[in-house]
């Protein structure tokens, strides 16, 4: 891979300058005149010099070629064991531009304190301690150092040992989409010598979004939940915009930090969103099915539009607490009813301006669904209407009086709750991990005829509980 580079003439003049918004109109002038190449004087401008070896650093995190040139040195110093997962972390490191798209091997024995996590539909979960840690950037003289001790997840694909193609699928999707922010980062591929499973080494975080809310929904406040909201699209926007579509979008690749940020991860089956399965094959749907958008059970292609129906479940989700369909079985007749126009509903009200956004989210014609960036836009206005208490915005009054009606509501149910958490019996036959949906003769996808209110349609059993003993967001004025 050929880099460009400041020729050491140009490194010369230009070596003891200062930050280029620090630069005199003359040292400006100098700059625009020596340095030709758009991209390495884009770079300088945006991120200085590396203070090693004179070059444009390529993001602010001191990044440069002299970094490119130590990885390469030291292809020779490790191995996978596999030729092409060799090949492709090579190939990788030479060309990231930041420290967040960098990945590494590393040894098993660079983890200590391993335990199991979780099991999902295509993959197992483990927690452990990175020793060395990944790279970082020592702020202070610019230098690059390890992070020891980092907590990481290991994440391993059932069989890995033989899938490799379709494992470094995934790990070139998270390169790809991971912006420093509301992406779960790739750290590196390690292996389990008792298994040969290949594993992927994931930044940890507090827990699943599932658990967040089972955990702690009655003590999140509106601010909370739009914040997640927001994060999720944001995330969802990096995918979309890097051509990508996430294709298994449910509640279950939603990680917490159990305040209210939230991670996209899991994304094993990304795919480029100009993609069409070829002609005359048998095309699986994999998936949890709450989440599927409707045109996708009917056997047409799936786009960045059926992310946008699960993103709207998602969000309904942590505005109401309950996972979608919890009380019922996941099976063809669930699938053929939301083929009909049903959708999640939920006893525990919601403003009407979060609602409106869902309904237009999850409506059954993916043409009339907001985009990521429209998605984010619309949650956005909301969420810092709460954040700054503007208490003469439509959305701040409509949060004051839902509220009011959740503490006043009382129901006989048999769900329990403690301060903060809530608990239900979830269906023997409701899945939330991801597996094979295979659907036939369904109903051409439509809305219910007055899916704007959610009144008079079917829908699964209300979710029921007194709101009053729960004493809902009783933290609000606090927060």
């Amino acid at each position: 891979m050929d880099v460009i580079k400041l020729s050491d003439d140009v490194i010369e003049q230009i070596k003891d300058f200062d930050e280029y918004r620090k630069l005199t109109e003359e040292q400006q002038s100098l700059i625009d005149k020596l340095i030709t190449d758009k991209e390495l004087k884009e770079h300088y401008k945006a991120n200085g010099l590396c203070k090693k070896c004179k070059q444009p650093n390529t993001s602010l995190w001191c990044y440069c070629p002299c970094n490119l040139q130590n990885f390469k040195q030291n292809f020779k110093n490790w191995t996978s064991g596999n030729h092409d997962i060799d090949e492709f972390i090579q190939k990788e490191q030479l060309k990231a531009e930041d420290m967040f798209h960098i990945i590494e091997w590393i040894e098993y024995n660079k983890f200590e304190d391993v335990e199991y996590l979780a099991k999902g539909g295509f993959g197992t979960t483990f927690k452990a301690v990175w020793k060395d840690g990944p790279w970082k950037l020592n702020f202070g003289n610019k230098q690059w150092e390890r992070k020891v001790d980092t907590k990481v997840a290991l994440k391993c694909l059932h069989n890995s040992q033989d899938i490799t193609a379709d494992f470094l699928k995934e790990v070139e999707s998270n390169i790809l989409v991971c912006n420093r922010s509301w992406i779960v980062r790739c750290f590196g591929i390690t292996k389990d010598p008792k298994t040969n499973n290949f594993m992927m080494v994931m930044e940890l975080k507090n827990g699943s979004l599932r658990q967040h809310l089972n955990n702690n929904f009655i003590s999140l406040n509106w601010e909370q939940k739009l914040s997640s909201i927001v994060k999720i699209a944001l995330g969802l926007n990096e995918i979309h915009d890097k051509g990508l579509m996430h294709h298994d979008f449910h509640c279950g690749n939603i990680l917490s930090d159990f305040v209210k940020d939230a991670y996209i991860t899991d994304l094993g089956l990304c795919q480029p969103a100009n993609f069409k399965s070829p002609q005359n094959s048998n095309k699986e749907i994999y998936g949890v099915l709450p989440y599927v958008a409707p045109e996708v059970l009917k056997g047409k292609e799936y786009t960045q539009a059926s992310d946008i129906y699960g993103y709207g479940i998602i969000a309904y989700e942590i505005c109401t607490g309950f996972p979608p369909y919890y009380d019922m079985a996941h099976d063809e007749f669930l699938a053929m009813k939301i083929c009909n126009g049903l959708r999640p509903k939920s006893d525990y009200k919601i403003p009407k301006l979060n609602f409106d956004i869902i309904n237009q989210c999850w409506d059954a014609d993916p043409l009339k669904r907001p985009n990521a960036v429209e998605s984010h836009k619309l949650f956005y206005n909301l969420w810092v209407d709460m954040l700054n208490k503007k208490v003469d915005s439509v959305i701040y009054k409509q949060v004051k009086e839902t509220d009011e009606i959740n503490k006043k509501l009382s129901f006989s149910s048999p769900l329990i709750s403690s301060d903060t958490s809530i608990s239900y019996v979830t269906h023997p036959q409701a899945v939330y991990t991801s597996k094979l949906l295979d659907f036939k003769n369904l109903p051409e996808p439509k809305n219910a005829d007055d899916n704007d209110d959610l009144h008079g349609i079917e829908y699964s059993d209300s979710l029921k509980m007194d709101f009053t003993k729960l004493n809902i967001n009783s933290k609000d004025e606090n927060n």
